[in-house]
């Protein structure tokens, strides 16, 4: 397996540690934190920088706290610094460290979490012949962070990476914390996927017991003899072929594999169509975990039909669709219940159950919110969260505002953008509060508190490639200079109200394309704005 080395010559620069800046502060920009971290920016991060390059750096003390949702466990904080450090040392090498993560093993990767396992299990049960998935085996790792030690974790990742300045640091942060990994921090989920990428091709290859004839022997001895002892009547052991066919059945499953495995993290799940061949996998998956990983299986887990759902992440999810769990269920139809007998209208009821609807939004459940009387927001202002504003274009190509910004005045000709089209409308994810005049069937006024979308300005941009000379000069004698762009093309969103009203009131007059840049600017008060100019 080929390694992967000098990757902190990408890691070491400023333009790395700003971008991981901006990608840990997405959507906490309104924490104090983040402000008072980004007020003397360009500094700090030359002071991070300048701790990676030497490798002084040593991590925070952890601030633990406690979560009770949807189970009690600890968490640790850090300050804003380890954050953006830790994206930074991470940033480049990331992508290429999740490849070599098994596709059916996504968590912690960027835009396949909970939703995305879900559907592949779904398309699987659904697309498979259904006797390939009749049964399904679902296993939890006891305390999975918690139990990682830490000498087996860094030979696994030392596997993959090579370059000793981004070890040195990865070792720093496991060592901070004296029991397994924290919970609460960046490098948790990579490192949580890396330590079992061995595990789960060998699990795959159904632990390679035909490399080994002794061993292989021993396993098809049990499972002829697991399959006539499971046997309820003679009936169903005069069915039962021959021992030389249950040989050839086993055979023919341990070279085809475990094709239907997967694994969210700690959650394993492993569907096959014999329930014998199954329980023998479990097995091997207990040993292999207890005796090269030093992990153990919860003994909660059980073998049963696929057809009578797979409970995973607060769904119950079937080939053709998804219910949520019986038990989040009830205690939403309780809670809703609980806040109609208070007086709380819809909208205020949605916002103290918002946990518990977003779980809904993903499965087959408009009966259910249909009986309690309860519709989201979004449904009923007829928009949709993750759109994309311009035809053609993907979520790869979405960049943040901070990608664009030129900051102090600094060189502008560096941050020009070429303006493509733009569009202004409501936003997903934003909102606000307004007082509204309305009048009841008698003709009485009064005045209600509604919550309405703000406004969004969305850009679909490139930016500048170099600015080319022409070596003539116009009527005041400067230089002519004409812009070159990049060939790849971007989109973001803005809901800086500056930028909106600059856009919807002076850009009416504009022939699209046309370039501008956005500054970032200070008011008399030390204030951050962004301005067009």
């Amino acid at each position: 397996m080929k390694r992967l080395g000098n990757l902190s010559v990408d890691v070491e620069t400023l333009q790395n540690f700003r971008e991981a800046f901006y990608e840990f502060s997405k959507h906490k920009r309104s924490r104090l934190s983040v402000q008072e971290f980004e007020e003397e920016l360009e500094k700090k991060l030359l002071a991070l920088l300048d701790a990676y390059q030497k490798q002084k750096w040593k991590t925070s003390e952890y601030e633990p706290k406690i979560v009770t949702e949807p189970k009690v466990r600890v968490v640790n904080k850090l300050p804003v610094k380890d954050h953006v450090i830790q994206h930074a040392a991470l940033y480049p090498v990331e992508p290429r460290l999740r490849d070599k993560i098994p596709y059916n093993c996504p968590a912690g990767t960027k835009g396949r979490g909970t939703h995305f396992f879900y559907r592949i299990i779904k398309r699987d049960i659904y697309k498979s012949p259904q006797q390939e998935t009749a049964y399904c085996a679902p296993m939890d790792i006891h305390h999975y962070f918690l139990s990682i030690e830490h000498n087996l974790l860094k030979a696994e990742y030392r596997l993959y990476i090579k370059d000793r300045k981004l070890l040195a640091f990865i070792d720093e942060v496991v060592d901070s914390y004296p029991n397994g990994i924290v919970l609460g921090v960046k490098l948790t989920q990579l490192l949580g996927q890396i330590f079992l990428i061995r595990f789960d091709y060998l699990a795959m290859r159904c632990f390679d017991i035909l490399k080994d004839p002794e061993r292989y022997h021993y396993w098809q001895a049990r499972y002829v003899s697991d399959m006539l002892l499971t046997c309820r009547t003679q009936q169903q052991a005069r069915m039962l072929t021959s021992v030389q066919s249950l040989n050839e059945r086993f055979d023919r499953f341990v070279r085809q594999g475990l094709k239907h495995y997967y694994r969210f993290m700690d959650n394993i799940f492993i569907l096959h169509e014999d329930k014998v061949f199954l329980r023998l996998m479990v097995e091997l998956t207990a040993m292999f975990l207890a005796r090269d990983w030093k992990l153990s299986i919860n003994r909660s887990w059980n073998i049963h039909r696929t057809c009578d759902g797979i409970d995973y992440c607060g769904q119950v999810i079937y080939a053709d669709h998804a219910r949520i769990r019986k038990r989040t269920k009830q205690a939403l139809c309780r809670q809703v219940a609980k806040l109609r007998k208070k007086g709380y209208n819809n909208e205020q009821i949605r916002l103290k159950a918002a946990s518990r609807l977003g779980l809904t939004k993903h499965a087959d459940t408009k009966n259910l919110l249909k009986k309690i009387g309860m519709k989201t927001y979004r449904d009923n202002l007829g928009i949709r969260r993750g759109e994309i504003p311009f035809p053609g274009m993907s979520k790869k190509q979405k960049r943040h505002i901070g990608d664009v910004l030129c900051k102090d005045g600094i060189d502008y000709e560096a941050h020009l953008i070429l303006i493509e089209d733009y569009k202004i409308d409501k936003s997903t994810v934003s909102f606000k509060t307004q007082q509204v005049e309305k009048v009841d069937e008698h003709g009485n006024k009064f005045i209600v508190q509604e919550k309405v979308a703000d406004d969004r300005l969305a850009l679909k941009f490139r930016f500048i490639d170099h600015v080319e000379k022409t070596g003539e000069n116009d009527e005041n004698g400067e230089p002519i200079e004409i812009p070159r762009w990049q060939e790849e093309v971007w989109w973001l969103y803005s809901g800086a109200e500056i930028l909106i009203e600059q856009a919807r009131e002076e850009w009416c007059f504009f022939e699209k394309p046309f370039y501008t840049v956005v500054a970032e600017l200070k008011n008399k008060f030390g204030k951050t704005f962004y301005k067009f100019i």
